[in-house]
This record gives structure tokens, C-alpha cells and sequence, in this order.
């Protein structure tokens, strides 16, 4: 007894121009005109991005016919489902959590010099806050944070910093990242000093 098992993944640019809509949803193409009238802000992309994602939902095997596809090639895929976007948590975990992620190369290459790399975890969420509003997605996060890292990358090799330390001014580029230098000595609050009162003189009496 043989089974085939065809698996596939596609992704369409415009997906359902060519497909008539149907009485219960809009198609992907008509969506993207709502949305982009009623969606101008930077914070409405994540809403955007919902609205999509339950379009996706609804394709159906004529949508696929619609945009083009033989029926004879639909038809092996009796069973349709969709990848939601990309959330800034999910990216997250993309920077830090697999096998050689981005945040780990760029520590090991740091690394090479004897500097300790850090992020924050602000940081690390407006960076994914920056791929999702430029719509890159994963594919982005290397390119911003190389566009970050750029000016440090030139100025630790050679020099005295041990330490860099990314915070989110830094990814807006509002500042630096906080540099640790090796003769960098602790800053130590001075406690203040009490006044010493001045002893009570007791006059003793002979009787």
C-alpha cells in the first residue's frame, strides 16, 4: 500500500486580485485597500496584521483556483492551513532563543575582543516593535541590528571598553550604547558626615 503525501508552502503577493468575492468575506487584495484607508498610524499595524490574519483564515481551494492554480494541483491539497504573523514576543525569542540566534553572534563576535555585549529587554522589544512597523519580519532583525552595532563594532577593537550595553535610546538612536571601560573605577556615593556635637561641660561642686 503506497500513500503519497504532497506538502507545499506558497506565498502570494496580492493574493485573491484574480478571485471574485464572495458573500461571506473580501478578498485578501480588497482587504489591503480597507486597510490601508482606515490604518495610518504606526500603531495600527499590529491591527493590520490581525485583520489579515483572519483573512488567511478563509481561503478556501477556490481562492487558490481563482488565483491561478490548476484544480488538478489544488486538489492534492485537501487540507489548507495558514502561518499567523509575527508577534514582538515571537520575535524575541527569535533574537535569543535558537541555535546561533542573531543575539548570540553578535556576543561571540564582541566576544573575540574580550567585550561583553548586553541588551536590555526594552531593547530587545523595540527592536522587534522596528521589523514589524518596516513589515520585514524576521528576515529585518539582522540589518537593524547591524545598523545599531554599526559605530561600535568600529570603536571597540583597540580600545579600553569592556562592556556595551544596548538600551532602547540606543535602537531609536537617540543615544549611544553605554560603554564600560576597563580603567573605569565605581562611582561611590560620599556618605555624609554627622556633625559631632559639642560635649555638655558639667561643673563639679566641693562641698
Amino acid at each position: 500500500m503506497f500513500i503519497n503525501l504532497y506538502v507545499g508552502c506558497f506565498q502570494f503577493s496580492g493574493f485573491g486580485s484574480a478571485s471574485a468575492p464572495s458573500h461571506n468575506h473580501r478578498t485578501p487584495v480588497e482587504a489591503d485597500n480597507h486597510i490601508a484607508e482606515s490604518t495610518t498610524d504606526d500603531d495600527d499595524v499590529s491591527k493590520e496584521n490581525r485583520e489579515m490574519d483572519r483573512l488567511r483564515h478563509m481561503v478556501e481551494a477556490g481562492d487558490l483556483i481563482g488565483y491561478g492554480m490548476i484544480p488538478e494541483f489544488v486538489g492534492r491539497f485537501p487540507v489548507l492551513t495558514t502561518f499567523e504573523s509575527l508577534s514582538e514576543g515571537m520575535l524575541v525569542d527569535i533574537l535569543t532563543q535558537p541555535h546561533n540566534a542573531l543575539v548570540p553572534q553578535f556576543q561571540a563576535l564582541f566576544n573575540m575582543d574580550k567585550v561583553t555585549l548586553d541588551f536590555t529587554d526594552d531593547a530587545l522589544q523595540q527592536i522587534s516593535h522596528l521589523a514589524i512597523q518596516r513589515k520585514t519580519g524576521a528576515r529585518g532583525l539582522r540589518s537593524i541590528m547591524e545598523n545599531i552595532l554599526l559605530d561600535t563594532m568600529f570603536e571597540v577593537p583597540g580600545s579600553d571598553i569592556i562592556s556595551v550595553t544596548v538600551t532602547k535610546d540606543a535602537v531609536l538612536g537617540s543615544a549611544l550604547p553605554r560603554y564600560t571601560y576597563r580603567n573605569e573605577q565605581p562611582v561611590v556615593m560620599d556618605t555624609p558626615v554627622k556633625p559631632v556635637e559639642p560635649e555638655s561641660s558639667q561643673c563639679s561642686s566641693s562641698v
